[in-house]
């Protein structure tokens, strides 16, 4: 890179590129670890407006809301992949989410199924030291990580501004609902 494009890169894009020359299951883990903080930074703030707001209704909600609302945040976590199957960290360092069968982009719902292993993320951390393709929630949605073309932030919002509505969404939805609600009864204390 020239100095002018180390400086309209920004600083962290380039310590970025610094990582990715290094060992590819250090560097897979800490674009999985990359991906993690990004999203904490999203869904933390929007967590604590939804306790804030559930704060101020006080008794007024049920557990199904409880349950709803909690889900909001997790949504966002779970569908960090939507856009062309690269989050925001698999842009910056390289990657992307393909489906086993096809080879292509995986589509939204694979994206959503391989996130919902959020519960053993530890575990997740482990396997991609040991296989950096595939991690438990790629074998569970039929996908694997590739090496991809780097991409700059700002085409997350290019790419939002293309989403249409698909039938894909709808699966979304369900499996999320029986996902938090099995979770609401697997930890009765999440209302």
């Amino acid at each position: 890179m020239t100095e002018s494009n180390t400086n309209s890169d920004g600083i962290i894009i380039e310590e970025i590129s610094k990582i990715n020359n290094i060992n590819p299951r250090i560097n897979r883990v800490l674009s999985m670890l990359l991906d993690h903080f990004i999203m904490c930074l999203l869904i933390v703030p929007l967590g604590i407006l939804i306790g804030v707001l559930a704060f101020q209704f006080g008794q007024n909600f049920n557990k199904l809301t409880g349950i709803g609302l909690f889900s909001i945040p997790m949504f966002v976590y779970f569908n960090k992949d939507f856009l062309r199957a690269k989050s925001l960290a698999k842009r910056l360092m390289g990657y992307q989410i393909i489906d086993v069968k096809t080879n292509k982009p995986a589509n939204e719902l694979q994206c959503f199924i391989r996130n919902l292993t959020i519960i053993v993320w530890p575990i997740e951390v482990v396997v991609g030291l040991i296989n950096p393709k595939r991690r438990v929630g790629d074998f569970i949605a039929n996908t694997k990580v590739i090496n991809s073309k780097k991409e700059k932030p700002k085409t997350v919002w290019s790419d939002l501004k293309n989403v249409k509505l698909k039938v894909n969404f709808i699966g979304i939805i369900i499996i999320g609902g029986f996902y938090f609600y099995g979770l609401s009864l697997i930890f009765p204390g999440m209302n």
